[in-house]
C-alpha cells in the first residue's frame, strides 16, 4: 500500500508482501535454475499449456505470457508485471507496474511511488520526488501507462455502489427470520435417489438419452423430472 511504512495499511506492493515464490518442479524434464526476473500468476495458464505440449486458443484474451523460455534458460521474460489490490485495509484502489528493476505505485489518495529495486531493494528512496529529469521521464512514462491500463476512478466508484447494495441487503436480511444471502442449492432427497413414488422402468426410461418409449423409439416425455428427466425435453 502506499504511504509511509509506518501507516496501518494491511497490505502493500512494497517486495516483503507483493514478493511469492514461484516454484517449478519436474526433474525429468526441467534443470535445477533460478529465474531473477520478475513473472506473474498470470502467466501460470500459458506455461502449463507450454509444458504440456499443447497449444493456446489463438482467440483467448490472456495477459500473461509463457514462462517456458526462463524454465528452460532459453530466453528472459521482458514483460510487465501488473498488480492491483482492492482488498481489505484500503480505501481506494492500489495498483502496481513492475518493469525490470522499477516498480510503480500509485493509487487515488496517495503519491504515486517509483523504485529502482537494484539499487535500493528495501525501498526507501522514492524516485517520483527526485528531481533528475532521468528519474522525473520515467515517472511520466509509468503514470501514462497506469492511466491508460486503469481507470481508478471508475473502479472505486464501482466498489462504493457494491458496498452500498450490499449494507442494503444486508439490512433486509436483518429484518425479521434473518435468512443468509449464501446459496443454498434445495436438497430435495426424492431427486437424489431412487424412490418409490417412480415405477423403477419409467425411471429407467426417463435416464437415456435421448429419451425412447417401451418399443425403444426415440420420444420425448410428456413430463419429464428431475436431471435424467430434463435431458429428453
Amino acid at each position: 500500500m502506499l504511504g509511509e511504512r509506518s501507516m496501518w495499511y494491511k497490505m502493500s506492493w512494497f517486495e516483503n508482501s507483493a514478493r511469492v515464490p514461484f516454484i517449478i518442479n519436474h526433474p525429468l524434464s526441467i534443470a535445477a535454475r533460478r529465474v531473477a526476473e520478475p513473472v506473474s500468476t498470470m502467466d501460470i495458464p500459458p506455461t502449463l499449456v507450454d509444458l504440456v505440449g499443447g497449444q493456446l486458443d489463438p482467440y483467448a484474451d490472456l495477459d500473461g505470457h509463457s514462462l517456458i523460455q526462463s524454465i528452460h534458460g532459453s530466453g528472459v521474460r521482458t514483460a510487465e508485471v501488473f498488480g492491483e489490490y482492492m482488498g481489505e485495509g484500503t480505501i481506494t484502489p492500489v495498483v502496481m507496474i513492475r518493469a525490470g528493476t522499477h516498480k510503480y505505485t500509485t493509487s487515488l489518495v496517495d503519491a504515486p511511488q517509483l523504485f529502482d529495486l537494484s539499487t535500493d531493494p528495501l525501498e526507501l528512496t522514492n524516485l517520483c520526488a527526485s528531481s533528475k529529469p532521468a528519474h522525473r521521464e520515467l515517472a511520466a512514462r509509468f503514470a501514462a501507462q497506469a492511466q491508460g491500463k486503469w481507470d481508478l476512478k471508475a473502479v472505486h466508484g464501482m466498489a462504493l455502489k457494491s458496498q452500498r447494495q450490499r449494507r442494503t441487503c444486508w439490512e433486509a436480511l436483518r429484518q425479521g427470520r434473518f435468512e443468509s444471502w449464501d446459496f443454498q442449492p434445495r436438497n430435495d432427497a426424492k431427486q437424489r435417489y431412487i424412490r418409490s413414488h417412480v415405477p423403477l422402468d419409467e425411471l429407467e426410461l426417463r435416464a437415456r438419452f435421448p429419451a425412447v418409449d417401451a418399443l425403444g423409439k426415440e420420444s420425448v416425455l410428456a413430463t419429464p423430472t428431475g436431471i435424467a428427466g430434463a435431458k429428453g425435453q
